[in-house]
């Protein structure tokens, strides 16, 4: 949905997901639809993040990503209203200054190159499953972990 309105897709476009991170070129936007991006290459990956951080960040009981490839990743309109807040040194979320969605995450350090898109944000995000739940050490008691993710107690490696 952009500015309200239903953008049509055709059979090759996002329908094509799989339950895993392997789509076809993601895109989506912020509520008001003033922010929008695209991924010209497909996502590396889904996870989803139960470490306290997120939780703070999102209010929510976890945080899930599409992870892509920052170069692959363009925000296509709405840059002037795109605003990001380092919670620490190793975390930059960027969110709408307009209605406070947050878009992506960046972490230079420990994933450089890398851009955690908010699942949310991502059209037709129904279809994904994470394949990998992180911090799980620090996962509420009530969140169960899809069968088919792989847990972490922190975060894995690059390459893991």
């Amino acid at each position: 949905i952009y500015n309200g309105q239903h953008r049509e897709r055709n059979a090759s476009s996002l329908y094509a997901f799989k339950h895993t991170a392997n789509m076809i070129e993601p895109f989506g936007s912020c509520k008001c639809g003033q922010v929008q991006y695209k991924v010209s290459s497909r996502a590396l990956q889904v996870v989803a993040c139960h470490c306290g951080m997120c939780r703070s960040m999102t209010g929510a009981p976890l945080s899930s990503y599409v992870v892509v490839k920052e170069e692959h990743f363009a925000v296509t309109t709405g840059r002037e209203v795109l605003a990001c807040y380092a919670v620490t040194d190793r975390s930059e979320p960027y969110f709408c200054a307009t209605c406070g969605t947050p878009i992506y995450n960046s972490n230079p350090h420990t994933y450089k190159g890398l851009a955690m898109l908010y699942l949310g944000t991502v059209v037709d995000h129904e279809h994904l499953v994470p394949a990998l739940s992180i911090y799980c050490e620090g996962k509420l008691p009530w969140v169960h972990i899809h069968e088919s993710s792989k847990s972490f107690s922190q975060a894995p490696t690059r390459g893991a």
